[in-house]
């Protein structure tokens, strides 16, 4: 598996890098336009989770490096497990680029005495830290579902068919259990378990409540990655390449 995880790194470095250029950019212009340093961690873990996903299919594809990588002595055990471990790198390495970028721009703009809609967007505030924290780990649980979900597809039928059938699994699996449940009336009545929602949004205003929201979704995010990649397992060894 070690083996499997070096050679996905060495693969994806350089595209990881631009990506990361991009990201910062990206993240800054969407906190300013958000105006909070949030939306930049936010933004590159769920971004790095989903584009480390679909960016290292895309290579697998690329010049048969996929019938290449299994002339290797790799199992291709290894090879999945060295891939959802490159995924899990990426998307940490995107969340805490995230947060020293949000802290680094907080920071710097207190020092050079910005003012304005920046200044007041950027301005530190200690409650900052612990909701900095819950809504990182929450779009890293986002950032997870994703991955987990369109990595076995990617397994077992390839990048380019993999590709052409996404947009149809993510709508019948995200936008048409949201549009039934709209349009047939069952809401009508209220959201079912609301008062259970309000109840952990008002404990997220404690400490306490942001460390179990944190424990919570990092928890869900290993669960879900993990079933991810037995499935994964299960469907690229039924692959014939």
């Amino acid at each position: 598996m070690k083996r499997a995880y070096l050679i996905e790194m060495t693969v994806f470095k350089h595209y990881a890098r631009q990506l990361l250029g991009l990201g910062l950019l990206v993240s800054l212009c969407i906190g300013m336009g958000m105006r909070t340093p949030l939306a930049m961690p936010a933004t590159l873990t769920c971004m790095f989770f989903m584009m480390g996903a679909m960016g290292l299919a895309a290579y697998d594809e690329l010049n048969h490096w996929g019938l290449f990588r299994l002339t290797l002595p790799l199992s291709r055990r290894d090879v999945v497990l060295g891939r959802y471990g490159a995924i899990v790198t990426l998307g940490l390495l995107g969340m805490v680029v995230g947060v020293v970028g949000a802290l680094v721009s907080v920071a710097a703009i207190s020092a050079l005495g910005i003012g304005g809609e920046v200044g007041e967007t950027f301005a530190f505030d200690p409650d900052l830290l612990g909701v900095m924290a819950f809504t990182t780990s929450f779009t890293l649980l986002i950032g997870s579902v994703v991955a987990s979900v369109v990595t076995p597809i990617y397994f077992r039928l390839g990048q380019t068919r993999a590709t052409q059938i996404l947009p149809t699994v993510i709508v019948l699996l995200f936008v048409l259990p949201v549009a039934t449940l709209g349009n047939s009336g069952m809401l009508d009545g209220g959201i079912p378990g609301m008062e259970l929602i309000s109840s952990a949004l008002e404990a997220l205003e404690t400490p306490a409540g942001i460390v179990a929201g944190v424990a919570v979704c990092v928890i869900i995010s290993a669960v879900v990655l993990a079933a991810s990649a037995a499935l994964s397992l299960k469907l690229y060894e039924r692959r014939e390449l």
